[in-house]
């Protein structure tokens, strides 16, 4: 359904293309937005195909806020009421030498209106990217079949996908993003061609590591995540850009134990999960947790048989799959705030489906509840739990989901406010200087040991916590940091022993 402010939009967009054909040019909307009308979808935006030359489009719009940046590429912004329409002059590509930008451009002003337009649409990518629409009278100019592909929901470039992908290989990607969002079969041709041509990608040398991660944001947050994923498995292209994934598929080392998890292989298990994920509306970073869970089973993968039968564990796939997580981010030029979010997810999802079973400090429990991440870790749990091959009853049994959420709750709205989730430290730096202790390692014992007497309920004042600091201030006066060695080993990440998940 259109929004008002799409309404507006397309007003906007129209009005800007009525006054480009009032001053004599060909002014029509091109590729996205004339296609999701066909579908029936709001357009994100709506943008201009025009014969004027940026020199031309300044002059016509020169009472209008405009951005130049690309006009060496044909493209100009209007801006107009807060709404920006790109205005682009119709062009044809010259060669590709880099296989992903054309040497030159060379814009087609002169010729006439349909063989310019044609000329145009020659040089995109998909056949339902490559129509367009006068806004003014309705008329729609569809040279390659788009319309057509629209109503068989198929995926076609325009022309030989092989000489489409020597142009731009990025194109390669942007045809499994387009699964994702459209939900279309691929053409057998167009599958072809991507299954000839994935090895030619080359991410990092000639598409960039920064447009890999940008469409693998697309697909995990389309509709059809693992439409797109099934895709990039069965053609190569998963291959070339998170090869760490391969194994996952793989019948021997990608195998997972038949009790938990009958679906069969890690890689099914993995799209089950971001199945679940995609339905609770994750965020990109957790869709890629949801992703790279498992990713190290693999290689942690063991066979025992017991009672007979063949058991399959991977202990310690979390602890591994983090640091493949954080270095895949990395490679994805991640933020630092994405990489160690994604990696942490992996991480702990494992810890996460033990942490309700046995007896916790309420301590501990806080502090698992102070993390940013709590309903990234909550949402992994219960989409780990949800995507296998057991039965409904099994699964749900498996999820903490509203265990988790009841916790978080108490302890955010304790009736004591020195109890809840984020309440300030009662014993802080200055109460322990007051007692004579300097800077040093023994301030983080305190500080540690305190947050676990307070949020116990050994104290809930100020004044208790100094009656407790005072019981205990010998003890930590006595502190020898060469005596916690076995301490500071207990804050290593634990490896879980868990079968499950």
């Amino acid at each position: 359904m259109t929004t008002n402010k799409n309404s507006s939009d397309r007003a906007i967009a129209t009005a800007i293309a009525l006054q480009l054909q009032q001053a004599g040019f060909i002014a029509v909307f091109a590729g996205g937005c004339v296609r999701d009308r066909f579908l029936g979808l709001t357009p994100k935006d709506f943008d201009i195909a025009t014969n004027a030359t940026p020199e031309q489009i300044l002059k016509v719009f020169a009472g209008d806020t405009v951005l130049s940046v690309g006009a060496q590429f044909g493209v100009i912004i209007i801006i107009r009421d807060g709404v920006q329409v790109e205005v682009a002059t119709l062009r044809t590509d010259g060669q590709y030498a880099d296989g992903r930008r054309p040497d030159q451009v060379a814009f087609v002003t002169d010729a006439d209106p349909l063989v310019a337009l044609k000329a145009d649409a020659s040089r995109r990518d998909l056949t339902v990217n490559a129509m367009f629409e006068d806004p003014i009278t309705g008329e729609v100019y569809d040279f390659f079949g788009g319309q057509d592909d629209i109503k068989a929901r198929l995926l076609r470039t325009v022309g030989r996908p092989s000489e489409r992908f020597a142009e731009d290989r990025l194109r390669m990607l942007r045809v499994a993003r387009f699964v994702g969002k459209l939900g279309f079969t691929v053409a057998d041709e167009l599958r072809a061609a991507l299954r000839a041509h994935a090895a030619d990608l080359k991410p990092g040398l000639v598409v960039s590591w920064e447009r890999v991660r940008d469409e693998l944001d697309g697909m995990l947050m389309s509709k059809h995540p693992n439409a797109c994923l099934n895709l990039l498995m069965e053609v190569g292209l998963l291959a070339e850009i998170l090869p760490e994934m391969m194994d996952t598929n793989d019948p021997v080392v990608g195998r997972q134990d038949p009790i938990w998890h009958p679906e069969g292989l890690v890689w099914k298990h993995t799209l089950l999960v971001l199945a679940e994920l995609t339905f609770q509306g994750a965020s990109f970073e957790l869709l890629l947790a949801g992703l790279l869970h498992d990713i190290a089973k693999p290689m942690t993968m063991a066979v025992e048989v017991v009672d007979g039968i063949e058991r399959v564990h991977a202990y310690g796939h979390a602890e591994k799959g983090a640091v493949i997580a954080d270095a895949i981010c990395k490679r994805l030029k991640l933020s630092s705030k994405q990489v160690f979010r994604v990696s942490e997810i992996v991480r702990l999802h494992m810890q996460m489906h033990t942490f309700p079973e046995g007896t916790v400090k309420r301590s501990k429990l806080v502090r698992l509840m102070e993390r940013e991440d709590i309903m990234d870790l909550i949402m992994m749990q219960h989409a780990d739990s949800l995507g296998t091959g057991r039965t409904q009853e099994e699964r749900e049994a498996s999820s903490h989901k509203a265990w988790y959420l009841a916790k978080l709750d108490e302890v955010r709205n304790d009736p004591n406010p020195a109890l809840r989730a984020g309440a300030v430290m009662l014993v802080d730096g200055h109460m322990i200087k007051e007692f004579g202790f300097k800077q040093g390692p023994v301030f983080r014992v305190i500080k540690e040991a305190a947050f676990e007497a307070q949020h116990g309920g050994e104290f809930a004042d100020v004044a208790g916590a100094r009656m407790w600091l005072e019981a205990h201030a010998q003890e930590f006066r006595d502190y020898k940091p060469e005596a916690q060695t076995a301490g500071d080993a207990a804050k290593e990440p634990v490896v879980s022993g868990k079968r499950c998940c």
